[in-house]
């Protein structure tokens, strides 16, 4: 396997602060060669589409299907989106699945997400030892793309903890992408950037949001994210 675990990092030294509000940022997690090697991949191979909700139902669409929307048809879908947005609902984003039965070099990545490496590592940093495979996905955040307030909590599928894998090089926070992090109140607490081969992982229950892409940024907002569940 191509993909490897940064082996100069001490990865139990983060137990402790998983500990402290469960959850943490792992930074240089990957080998660098790794880091470098993933993220070309998936620009090469990656199919991106637009995820968002349209008709109380999630759906994706993309470039090229939008592209051939009459003008009405793809101002009435932005409007949707935004006008959801505006009441804390929704998202609008580059997503490709990285589910059981992808093939090509994306698969590798799939792979080694749920390997053993991998567990081990997510595991010593949680101190979860029932944790199991993830299931994930590739995002691209381009400028306007957004994720509102939510918790990734949903008891059917054993989610147990978050994640996310930044592949972005060089990422200005004044780009927006920030993975930021709200109190129960609303209140906003923290906020991370989505600095290079940095591993986010948290408990899903945490309530948090990507904040929305600059009009501006030069550069689309590249990770990998899911979610590590519990043994059924």
């Amino acid at each position: 396997m191509q993909y490897r675990l940064n082996h100069e990092l001490d990865i139990e030294a983060w137990t402790p602060e998983y500990a402290k509000d469960m959850r943490c940022r792992v930074t240089n997690i990957l080998d660098p060669e790794s880091a470098r090697t993933m993220t070309q991949t998936i620009l090469e191979n990656a199919e991106f589409k637009q995820a968002h909700i349209s008709e109380n139902k999630y759906r994706e669409i993309s470039k090229e299907e939008f592209s051939k929307l009459d003008i009405a048809k793809r101002q009435a879908l932005v409007r949707e989106v935004y006008t959801l947005a505006r009441e804390g609902i929704g998202f609008w984003y580059g997503r490709q699945g990285l589910n059981k039965g992808i093939t090509g070099p994306l698969e590798e990545i799939r792979q080694w997400l749920g390997s053993e490496e991998t567990l081990d590592a997510v595991r010593k940093v949680t101190g979860i030892a029932s944790l199991t495979p993830p299931s994930a996905q590739i995002t691209s955040f381009a400028p306007g793309d957004f994720l509102t307030r939510h918790k990734d909590d949903v008891t059917a599928e054993k989610r147990k903890v978050a994640f996310v894998l930044n592949l972005t090089e060089n990422w200005h926070p004044d780009w927006g992408g920030l993975l930021q992090f709200f109190r129960d109140s609303g209140e906003t607490r923290d906020s991370w950037s989505p600095v290079f081969n940095s591993l986010c992982l948290f408990d899903v229950k945490h309530v948090h949001s990507v904040t929305c892409i600059a009009p501006f940024s030069p550069k689309v907002r590249l990770a990998i994210s899911g979610w590590f569940h519990e043994k059924i």
